[in-house]
């Protein structure tokens, strides 16, 4: 009886060995189950593409370490019995501000330059807003005239250009170029003289941003002239074949002037007959004379508010 004890309590002691035995591997499975969830939650997070940066967000980022300025550029065409109205333009502008030395050389070449404030002059506001009906259209957008219209009203053209650092947009005020045209000029105090085939003019005009909200308008003329030819030009560090035409720019004749939000930089020929360059510009004579002015308007301008170098560098896939 003694021995049927013994084995009694020895067979209830491995009963309740085998009963731990069996809740630890349960314990154990059920941990390493919990585990393996994890781990696919955190595998499925990390495979998913990056989205921290939406394209408004880069947008946003790409913004703050980059100046821009947004100007909208006005080519207006003139009839010839405008003539008064350009007269008062000229007179409502301010033309002094310019360097003396600048102006002089700037009235050889035919060319005026006048700054004007964020208020819309009368003269501007006619030749920039008069629609063929006798309207004032203040949406200042394309303002496009009926053909019976277009030999007695102006037309004005828009077109708004946000300039970047090292950026520069070319206007061409008129596409069709003059079959020849002599030109002369003094540059460091020499005469300069040189006769060109099939000569347009092109204005380069490129901005920099200030930290007080204005921005410095550049604008460079230049002749693009003669034969297309394979050339070789640098671009970002590195030569790179290019089609193109031969260019002379005037470089003395740089106009360098800040703008403040609203205001107008207006650009013409001093007169339709004049001798310098400011007629290849401005002008055409076809059936008659055709002229034009230049209107530039700084919109906004605004700087970088964090350095380049503590942005994060960013490829984007197209």
């Amino acid at each position: 009886m003694t021995e049927n004890r013994k084995i009694v309590t020895l067979l209830r002691l491995y009963a309740v060995f085998l009963m731990k035995k069996q809740t630890n591997l349960i314990r154990w499975l059920i941990l390493g189950g919990i585990c393996a969830g994890l781990s696919c939650n955190l595998l499925k997070k990390f495979n998913k593409p990056f989205s921290g940066l939406s394209t408004t967000n880069l947008s946003a980022i790409t913004s703050q370490n980059t100046d821009a300025v947004n100007v909208e550029i006005f080519t207006i065409r003139l009839a010839p019995h405008h003539y008064e109205l350009v007269q008062q333009l000229w007179h409502e502008s301010d033309e002094q501000s310019l360097p003396p030395q600048l102006r002089r050389e700037l009235y050889a070449q035919g060319f005026r330059v006048g700054i004007l404030g964020n208020l819309l002059s009368p003269a501007l506001g006619q030749l920039l807003a008069v629609t063929s009906d006798g309207k004032t259209d203040t949406t200042w957008g394309v303002l496009e005239l009926s053909p019976i219209d277009a030999a007695r009203e102006p037309t004005a053209t828009r077109n708004v250009r946000n300039l970047l650092p090292d950026m520069r947009t070319l206007i061409k005020i008129f596409d069709t170029p003059l079959p020849e045209q002599s030109l002369f000029w003094t540059e460091n105090g020499m005469m300069h003289g040189q006769t060109y085939t099939d000569v347009i003019g092109l204005l380069c005009v490129s901005a920099t941003a200030n930290r007080n909200g204005s921005a410095q308008i550049q604008i460079v003329p230049e002749l693009e002239y003669g034969i297309a030819k394979l050339r070789l030009r640098p671009v970002s560090g590195k030569m790179i074949h290019d089609v193109s035409r031969p260019r002379h720019s005037f470089e003395s004749l740089t106009v360098s002037q800040p703008l403040l939000p609203g205001q107008w930089l207006v650009m013409g020929t001093t007169a339709p007959d004049s001798a310098g360059a400011g007629k290849i510009f401005f002008t055409r004579r076809s059936t008659g004379l055709e002229q034009r002015l230049l209107a530039i308007r700084l919109i906004n301008a605004t700087t970088a508010t964090v350095p380049a170098s503590d942005s994060p560098t960013m490829t984007l896939a197209h």
